[in-house]
C-alpha cells in the first residue's frame, strides 16, 4: 500500500465502552462484575460464529474484509470496511471496534446491527455509503471471547485499561497502529470512532468527560454530538450528563486517555454504554441512531432520503429486529407484485411449523409482523435457534432468528 503522509487535522472518536455503576465515574471501566470471569465459553457468540457471519457480509459488493493482526494465540483480528467508494480522499471516515471485553455480547449485537442498516439495499444506506468510510472491528478479543474470559485477553490482562503498558499487548497494538495509519497516513483521517461495551447499570448512555480531563471547549462538543444522537432514541439512550467522567484529572491507560494525550481536542473520544441486562434489545434502533447521529455530526444531510417513500423493486426477506430477543421480535417484508399470496411460517431447527404468521393476499410495499414467542394453540416456545419462511408464487427466502430467556 502506498501511503502519503500528512499533519493530522481535527477529527471525532467516539468510545462506547462498558462502565459500572453510578452516575459519576471514578476511572472504573466495564460492565460485567469480575466473579462472571469464565462463564459459558465464548458468551453465547464466538470466533466461530463471527467467521461464518464474516461469509455473509462479503457477499456484499460494498464491504471488503481484511485481517489487521492477530491476538496472543494467533487468531485473525478481521476489519470491515464498508463504503461505495473506500479509496476516496473526501469521505468521512469513522471507525468502530467491540468486544474489548467479551462478556459484553450486547456490544457486538449493537455493532452487527450497524453493519446490518450500512450494507442494506436502499436509498438511505446509499446515500451513506457515498459519504464515509465504515472501518468496523466487530471482535477486538477473540481470545477472551473463545476462553471465556469477561474482560481479560489470553495472558489474563484487561487490554481496556492497557493502552499506556511499556510492552503492549498484541490486541491493543494492532488497534494503536491502525488508528495511527488511517490517522496520518490518509487525507481524510478517522473522524468517529466507537468503542463498544456495555454495562450492568442497564441504561444506555455515553460518559461525559469533564472538562477538568479535557477543556471547555471539548466538552461543548460532546454535548452536541450526545444530545444528536439521543434526538434519534430519546427514550432509549440518556441525557449527555447520566453519566460524567474525568471529573478531577485524566486518567492514562484507556483508549480515549491515548486519543487525549496525543491529539487532545482534535479528537472526539466519548464512551458508550449498552444495558448489560436481562432488559437488553432494540439493537437496531440504538444502531441507526448512533449512525443517524454521527452522519449529523459530521455535516451529512439525510433528510431528503428521509422523506422519501422506498418503493420496493424485488421481494425481500429482511432481518427479524431485536436478535437475538425475547420475546417479541419484528419481521419485514418486501412484496414487490401487488395481489400476491403471501405465507410467513416460523419454523424450529428441525424444520417443523411452529407457527403461520401471514397467509394472505398483500398489496406491494414494506410489511411488518410481530412473533410473540408462541405457537399456533398460544403455548411459549422454547429458547433456541428457529427460522423463518417467506413464499410467494415467485419468491422463497429463509433466515435464522434466536430466542433467549
Amino acid at each position: 500500500m502506498n501511503l502519503k503522509y500528512r499533519v493530522l487535522g481535527p477529527f471525532i472518536i467516539i468510545f462506547c465502552l462498558g462502565i459500572a455503576g453510578a452516575q459519576i465515574l471514578h476511572n472504573e471501566k466495564c460492565g460485567v462484575p469480575l466473579e462472571m470471569s469464565n462463564q459459558s465459553r465464548n458468551w453465547g457468540y464466538g470466533y466461530n460464529d463471527l467467521l461464518n457471519d464474516i461469509e455473509v457480509w462479503q457477499q456484499s459488493q460494498y464491504v471488503s474484509i481484511d485481517s489487521i493482526g492477530r491476538t496472543v494465540q494467533g487468531r485473525a483480528i478481521w476489519e470491515l470496511t464498508i463504503s461505495e467508494d473506500p479509496s476516496s480522499i473526501t469521505h468521512k471516515r469513522i471507525y468502530i471496534h467491540a468486544r474489548t471485553h467479551p462478556g459484553e455480547e450486547e456490544a457486538f449485537w449493537v455493532t452487527d446491527e450497524i453493519i446490518n442498516f450500512l450494507l442494506a439495499d436502499n436509498p438511505l444506506a446509499s446515500l451513506i455509503r457515498s459519504n464515509t468510510i465504515f472501518h468496523i472491528v466487530p471482535m477486538h478479543n477473540p481470545d477472551g471471547v473463545e476462553l471465556g474470559y469477561s474482560r481479560e485477553n489470553a495472558n489474563g490482562l484487561d487490554i481496556e485499561s492497557g493502552w499506556d503498558d511499556n510492552v503492549l499487548q498484541p490486541e491493543v497494538s494492532v488497534l494503536q497502529n491502525r488508528f495511527l495509519e488511517l490517522s496520518l497516513a490518509v487525507p481524510n483521517p478517522i473522524q468517529v470512532a466507537l468503542n463498544m461495551h456495555s454495562a450492568y447499570a442497564c441504561k444506555r448512555y455515553f460518559v461525559f468527560h469533564h472538562e477538568n480531563g479535557t477543556s471547555n471547549y471539548f466538552t461543548d462538543l460532546e454535548k452536541d454530538f450526545i444530545s444528536g444522537i439521543q434526538h434519534y432514541y430519546p427514550n432509549g439512550i440518556e441525557d449527555w450528563n447520566y453519566f460524567v467522567s474525568w471529573s478531577s484529572n485524566t486518567p492514562d491507560q484507556y483508549p480515549e486517555s491515548w486519543w487525549w494525550f496525543n491529539y487532545a481536542e482534535n479528537v472526539m473520544a466519548l464512551t458508550y454504554e449498552d444495558m448489560n441486562c436481562s432488559d437488553a434489545g432494540n439493537y437496531n434502533v440504538t444502531a441507526e441512531a448512533i449512525v443517524r447521529g454521527v452522519c449529523d455530526y459530521l455535516g451529512i444531510n439525510l433528510a431528503e432520503i428521509n422523506n422519501q417513500k422506498e418503493i420496493p423493486n424485488a421481494y425481500a426477506l429482511k432481518q427479524n429486529y431485536p436478535n437475538p430477543f425475547n420475546p417479541i421480535t419484528t419481521i419485514d417484508i418486501q412484496i414487490k407484485e401487488p395481489g400476491e399470496n403471501i405465507k410467513l411460517s416460523i419454523l424450529d431447527i428441525s424444520g417443523n411449523k411452529v407457527r403461520v404468521l401471514a397467509n394472505q393476499y398483500l398489496p406491494t410495499g414494506v410489511k411488518s409482523f410481530q412473533w410473540d414467542s408462541k405457537d399456533e394453540n398460544g403455548q411459549a416456545v422454547s429458547s433456541g435457534v428457529y427460522f423463518y419462511h417467506l413464499e410467494t408464487n415467485f419468491f422463497k427466502s429463509s433466515r435464522k432468528m434466536i430466542l433467549i430467556k
